[in-house]
């Protein structure tokens, strides 16, 4: 996958708050938009699947998005999945992992166990769950992208080699590009998407102090 800095992309402020800042400001003032509007279209997105638009609007500064707010929006809705999902791996008797594939609006069990084939048929009935388990997973992805970008900063301010700054991006781009995860068992419940950008900047500085 190629990153594109075209003009409007906050790819091409990467570390300079103030020209991001701008650019956010420009866009905000002409496209007349809000927090709470750019709130509405990430929560319209993110429900009718429209994943990958709503990242662009939100790398363009189409949407004016606080992440720290989208980090938010996410713990608010993994603290209401966590107590859904304990009372769930008890009423199905989970001791071990069991690995969920998501897939547009379906939530795929892996195994063919009675257990998960029983939990199949739960996720496929309850709507409600369904619906949650998705949109957390995505704002997980959300979240990864955020740090990844708030890293490239960094990484750009200690002059990292343009190529290298790219590659780490790349790489912590599939996290939102590619399909989550959902992992539960009696011992709690994570998204796969969970830890992905730390993952990448560990193995920058291992990276790092291989070439020292």
């Amino acid at each position: 996958m190629e990153i594109d800095n075209k003009s409007l992309s906050l790819f091409n402020y990467i570390g300079d708050n103030n020209k991001s800042n701008d650019v956010l400001q420009t866009l905000a003032k002409s496209n007349n938009k809000d927090i709470g509007a750019g709130l509405d279209v990430l929560e319209s997105g993110l429900n009718k699947s429209q994943f990958e638009e709503t990242l662009q609007l939100m790398e363009k500064g189409e949407i004016d998005i606080d992440l720290n707010l989208v980090g938010n929006y996410y713990q608010f809705n993994q603290q209401r999945l966590d107590r859904e999902i304990a009372q769930l791996v008890k009423d199905f008797d989970l001791s071990s992992d069991v690995t969920v594939i998501l897939q547009d609006a379906k939530l795929v069990v892996q195994g063919d166990t009675e257990n998960t084939q029983s939990l199949q048929q739960y996720f496929d009935k309850d709507k409600r769950l369904n619906a949650l388990v998705q949109q957390t997973g995505k704002l997980s992805q959300f979240v990864e992208w955020g740090e990844a970008k708030k890293q490239a900063g960094e990484y750009k301010s200690q002059d990292m080699p343009e190529e290298q700054l790219l590659d780490f991006l790349k790489d912590a781009r599939l996290v939102v590009t590619q399909s989550n995860q959902f992992i539960l068992s009696d011992r709690g419940s994570a998204f796969y998407s969970q830890g992905h950008t730390q993952f990448l900047i560990d193995k920058v500085s291992q990276n790092m102090q291989k070439t020292r």
